[in-house]
Formats: structure tokens, C-alpha cells, sequence
């Protein structure tokens, strides 16, 4: 993956909701766990 992708694949997800990114950390998968923990870090500046 190129660093171009996961700015993009990061963007999506920071457009999604708190609560969509809420329920995205229970995914089994680990890129879907993280990208939502990193856009709900940004979305409440933590």
C-alpha cells in the first residue's frame, strides 16, 4: 500500500460517525480496528 492509499483509506474513515467508528472496533480485522481508532482519536483530540 502506498502512503497515498492510507491518506485516502484514513480520509473515509474520518468521515464516517463516532458511533459508525464505535462499532468498527469490534471488526476481527486489524486494519479495519485501527484506522477506526486513529479517525476517533482525530475526531475527539485525543
Amino acid at each position: 500500500m502506498s502512503a497515498q492509499d492510507f491518506k485516502n483509506e484514513r480520509a473515509a474513515y474520518a468521515r464516517r460517525t463516532i458511533p459508525e467508528l464505535i462499532e468498527l472496533l469490534a471488526s476481527e480485522r486489524l486494519r479495519v480496528r485501527f484506522l477506526a481508532e486513529m479517525a476517533l482519536r482525530d475526531a475527539t483530540n485525543t
